[in-house]
């Protein structure tokens, strides 16, 4: 695969779509205690702007490129090049054929979105639900735990993504339209997209997924782009309580 896109583009993460100049959030349905009858599934989670059904998702190619397995690794894989996230399953990052920058960047961003994918395929609808209102917020920086921000920072302690990142803002100049996302500036920049809600542990509460995309806002010279992306499944167990981790994804 060749690279495609600019070091710029790529520190500043912004895959997918085109991005909209201050584009709004779209609308989510359910109400914020009452659950939801079916996992809801939002743009970014698929490589279609709207998604669909998730097994589909899972067989269709990607939109843009294929990867071939290493000559000698899991030889019993049915599959040496791998085209969809059905393909994926049983591979890792360090089984795959990759070039520098663009390719790497690419996997990765296809890998822990199909382990999401992967996830949500076993989700159920949720009985109750108190995380619907955080997909909503134009401000997550207090309300996220550290584990969300790339770097805990110098204190152990550290109990939110702003209080590990203090200079961290967020906005929606440069949001895709209909995307429930955030452009994430402080120490790194990027964004961070809502891909679905449901209950994904088995629990009865409504759990929500992150997706994040961010890279150091500034690097040395002759620094190496390395973007960290990973998602997040969220949750509170009761109205009002400290969102934690479910799982990471990455």
């Amino acid at each position: 695969m060749t690279p495609n896109r600019t070091v710029t583009t790529l520190a500043l993460a912004l895959s997918g779509p085109l991005a909209c100049k201050g584009a709004p959030p779209a609308t989510t349905t359910a109400a914020q205690d009452g659950g939801s009858s079916r996992v809801q599934l939002w743009p970014g989670i698929t490589e279609e702007t709207s998604p669909g059904d998730l097994s589909t998702a899972w067989t269709s190619s990607w939109l843009n490129g294929a990867f071939s397995l290493k000559d000698g690794v899991l030889p019993d894989h049915p599959i040496r090049r791998l085209t969809s996230c059905a393909d994926l399953e049983g591979v890792a990052e360090n089984d795959v054929v990759l070039s520098r920058g663009w390719e790497h960047y690419n996997f990765r961003e296809k890998f822990v979105r199909c382990r999401v994918m992967s996830r949500l395929r076993t989700a159920r609808a949720a009985r109750v639900g108190y995380v619907r209102d955080l997909v909503e917020l134009d401000d997550l920086g207090d309300v996220l735990p550290a584990g969300v921000a790339p770097v805990l920072g110098p204190d152990a302690k550290t109990h939110s993504w702003r209080a590990a990142d203090p200079t961290l803002k967020f906005d929606r100049e440069g949001a895709r339209g209909g995307y429930h996302e955030l452009i994430v500036h402080g120490a790194y920049r990027g964004r961070v997209t809502w891909l679905a809600a449901g209950d994904l542990d088995g629990d009865g509460i409504e759990d929500v997924v992150l997706f994040s995309n961010l890279a150091r806002s500034s690097e040395g010279p002759g620094a190496t782009l390395d973007n960290i992306i990973r998602a997040f499944a969220l949750t509170r167990r009761q109205p009002g309580g400290a969102v934690s981790i479910v799982e990471q994804f990455e």
